[in-house]
């Protein structure tokens, strides 16, 4: 059948208007997709000119509106840090722990940190407290023209050294690459460049974002130590809210901190020098000689050594060492120049197991006499003023002789 001409013609009409709205929809499509990642505060300026002639010439008139791009809050990326471990030495013992947070957001937004304890063992009263309550992130997109040290970026529509709270220093995370900014130059409208320190592995594609990252630490005390030389742990985290939306929030994963707990044993020992002889018990043997408990017996003008042994039998080190002992000088009196070829008065047995001989002078060395007391400094880092620290497990010795009184 023979298709009438203004049939046809109706046809090609229907065939056109649905190529041309195919081709709009295309071109909306792909606007939209271009525009999924843009940063805040972009300004969008839309532009119109019209031309006429008046009569005498071609005349123009233009006029434009500027729309400017908003902040689309996001949930920041939130890693927290390693473990710490210390010492204990009271409940404010203290360590610090960090959180790095990045930004993912299309702009610059404040957040809002708050620490928690989410557990904690042989404590009471550990606290965990952000050295900031705030955190401000810069973020923006890259641009076309981009090179791997030169980023492309949309004015903030500030003429100054800094694009949506990026400036020198910042550290920015583009793609898989973390990098530091050496200088922003910012120019009131069109496009902006973020130079960086070193350069990115390749250079980045329209629509990436610029996300700035932070450190956030956070003070955490250990509180009143349960069991002394137990191990205090302590276990915390961080949420992290948006101050633009309170919706957009994150908790962090946690991080666990050990304060160690050392607790120091004393025992004293004596053998007689001048007639030696079993006591009773076993005996403690250093060093091929034996050493007693009890039961030993001396006779006027005899001479006792006596061993000193300190034990650090926690988990963690003692610090502020220091052994005292109160002669019973009613009865005896302490021997001077009995050790190092008869030059030292006292001789001190390190963790190590090295000797050091001392004196019983006041100032020179660790060791002190002011009769009735002998005042020895142990463990590293000991003085003549102060005591040192014995770390877990270690031994110290402190040996001195006396003469059993006439």
């Amino acid at each position: 059948m023979k298709i009438p001409e203004r049939a046809k013609d109706m046809i090609r009409t229907i065939n056109f208007y649905y190529i041309l709205l195919s081709l709009l929809l295309l071109l909306a499509l792909s606007a939209e997709n271009a525009l999924a990642n843009v940063a805040a505060n972009t300004r969008i300026i839309n532009s119109v000119t019209v031309s006429y002639n008046d009569g005498t010439g071609t005349k123009t008139a233009t006029a434009s509106v500027t729309v400017t791009v908003a902040l689309v809050p996001a949930i920041p990326t939130v890693i927290p840090g390693p473990p710490q471990t210390t010492s204990y030495g009271g409940p404010l013992t203290s360590l610090t722990n960090s959180f790095t947070v990045t930004a993912t957001a299309n702009g610059p937004d404040t957040y809002n940190i708050n620490s928690a304890i989410t557990g904690s063992t042989n404590t009471i009263g550990p606290t965990a407290t952000p050295q900031s309550s705030t955190v401000f992130l810069g973020a923006t997109v890259t641009g076309s023209g981009s090179s791997t040290t030169a980023i492309v970026v949309p004015s903030d529509g500030t003429s100054d050294n800094s694009v949506n709270g990026i400036q020198a220093g910042s550290t920015v995370v583009i793609g898989i690459d973390t990098r530091t900014v050496q200088s922003v130059v910012d120019n009131a409208s069109g496009t902006s460049v973020i130079n960086l320190s070193a350069a990115l592995s390749s250079a980045p594609a329209v629509g990436v974002v610029v996300a700035e990252q932070k450190i956030v630490l956070v003070n955490v005390t250990a509180g009143n130590i349960g069991t002394t030389g137990t191990n205090i742990t302590v276990t915390k985290d961080i949420t992290v809210t948006s101050t633009t939306n309170s919706g957009i929030t994150i908790t962090s994963g946690t991080v666990t901190d050990t304060y160690t707990s050392g607790t120091a044993s004393l025992s004293k020992f004596v053998r007689n020098v001048t007639a030696p002889a079993a006591g009773t018990g076993s005996p403690f043997v250093y060093s091929s000689t034996n050493y007693y408990q009890a039961g030993i017996t001396a006779r006027p003008g005899d001479t006792l050594e006596y061993m000193l042994v300190a034990n650090n039998n926690g988990t963690g080190q003692v610090t502020s060492a220091v052994i005292t002992d109160t002669l019973p000088t009613t009865y005896v009196a302490l021997k001077s120049g009995v050790y190092s070829s008869g030059t030292r008065d006292i001789t001190y047995i390190n963790e190590s197991g090295v000797a050091s001989y001392l004196t019983q002078g006041s100032g020179d060395d660790q060791a002190t006499y002011a009769s009735p007391i002998l005042t020895v400094n142990v463990g590293t880092g000991a003085t003549s003023s102060s005591g040192g620290t014995i770390a877990a497990g270690a031994t110290v010795r402190v040996f001195y002789q006396v003469t059993v009184n006439p």
